[in-house]
């Protein structure tokens, strides 16, 4: 999955707080259950709810689907949190607002850093924006200790698009991200999939940086804490 011969990528919760000896007991349990080598996940609506924890299935390139539960949830100094998901492999990928903000470990390279000025349009939420709508970020990147460069982005409504999550069809709104960066000559377009029903992203495909792979993360169980991940 995040390597693509890796088979599955899997882990439980495991929050510092009251109740340290049932958490622990829980991480043991979600282990057990989440892991067992499959060289695709597929988890049946019945297992993913049996879960207490948020969860998705991430995807690097054309590698095999694995399965990830929410494993830290820590402040940001921005309004959401920053979400840590991490592998049985201690790799780990690090949304906010169901954007990628950092990876850890992965084979060919990490997204190290992502520094904003403005809002990200994922968190005000994409269906409530005019469009076509301009952002920029600055990313660091590695391999080769890339610093600092500029993202511009240019976000576009697409079309209305059923799409099958874990066998259940969604109706979704496909919003495409066309990402420039000025310095590199280098460009990349991201795809949303946000639901019609609660105008969160379901689904999205998001390269991490020029010349590192991208990633696929179908959400299934949400993180309930007040952001769109």
């Amino acid at each position: 999955m995040i390597k693509t011969n890796q088979a599955i990528l899997t882990i439980c919760i495991a929050l510092v707080s009251v109740g340290c000896t049932q958490r622990v007991k829980d991480l043991n349990d979600s282990f057990k259950f989440a892991y067992h080598g499959f060289p695709n996940a597929k988890k049946s609506w019945e297992e993913i709810n049996a879960l207490p924890y948020a969860s998705l299935y991430a995807q690097l390139d054309s590698g095999p689907q694995g399965f990830m539960v929410l494993a830290f949830v820590e402040p940001s100094q921005h309004p959401s949190p920053n979400l840590k998901w991490l592998s049985g492999e201690n790799e780990m990928i690090v949304t906010r607002n169901s954007r990628i903000v950092k990876t850890i470990n992965f084979a060919e390279g990490n997204l190290t850093a992502t520094q904003v000025d403005t809002p990200d349009p994922l968190s005000v939420g994409l269906s409530t924006i005019k469009m076509p709508h301009r952002w920029s970020r600055t990313i660091d990147w590695q391999p080769g200790n890339h610093s600092g460069y500029r993202a511009e982005s240019i976000f576009k409504r697409g079309k209305m698009q059923a799409i099958s999550i874990n066998g259940t069809q969604v109706e979704t709104i496909k919003y495409h991200e066309f990402v420039t960066f000025p310095t590199l000559d280098t460009q990349f377009t991201n795809h949303y999939w946000v639901t019609v029903e609660t105008g969160k992203v379901i689904k999205s495909y998001q390269h991490l940086a020029p010349d590192l792979p991208a990633v696929t993360l179908t959400h299934l169980k949400s993180f309930q804490g007040g952001s769109h991940d």
